[in-house]
C-alpha cells in the first residue's frame, strides 16, 4: 500500500519560497513543517517523525548537505531530496539515496520527487 500523505520537514532559508513550498506541499495532500535553518531541523526531527526531508543544500550555519547526512544515519527511512539552485555539484560524493530538484521547479515535479521517490540518486530538472 503506498502512503498518499507524507509529514514532509521543509528546510529553506528564504522566507518567501519557504511559505510556497509548504503551501505547495499542502496542495498536493502533504503535512509539511517548515524551519528556516538546519539546527531547527535537527531538533524538530527529535520532536517526531518524518517521511521526507526536503532541504536547502546552501543554508546558514549547518548545510543542508550535512542536515541530510544526519537524517540518514539516525533515520535511514526518510526520504531525501535537495533542493537547489546550484548546490547540486555539492552533493556527488554522499553515500546515500538522494533526489535533486533544480530550482526554480513546478508542482508536478515536486510531486514526483515526494511521492514517486525511487531510492536512487537522481537529478529532476525543469524541462
Amino acid at each position: 500500500m503506498t502512503k498518499t500523505s507524507f509529514q514532509v520537514l521543509v528546510v529553506e532559508d528564504n522566507s518567501d519560497f519557504l511559505q510556497i513550498l509548504c503551501e505547495m506541499l499542502e496542495t498536493l495532500g502533504h503535512r509539511p513543517h517548515g524551519v528556516s535553518n538546519a539546527e531547527d531541523a535537527v531538533a524538530l526531527l527529535g520532536t517526531q517523525p518524518f517521511d521526507v526531508l526536503i532541504a536547502d543544500v546552501q543554508l546558514p550555519g549547518m548545510s543542508g548537505i550535512d542536515l541530510a547526512k544526519i537524517v540518514a544515519r539516525k533515520a535511514p527511512e526518510v526520504r531525501i531530496v535537495f533542493s537547489s539552485g546550484f548546490g547540486y555539484l555539492l552533493t556527488d560524493k554522499l553515500d546515500f539515496d538522494f533526489v535533486v530538484l533544480h530550482k526554480p521547479y513546478f508542482l508536478n515535479q515536486l510531486k514526483h520527487a515526494v511521492e514517486h521517490y525511487d531510492s536512487e540518486r537522481r537529478i529532476v530538472r525543469q524541462q
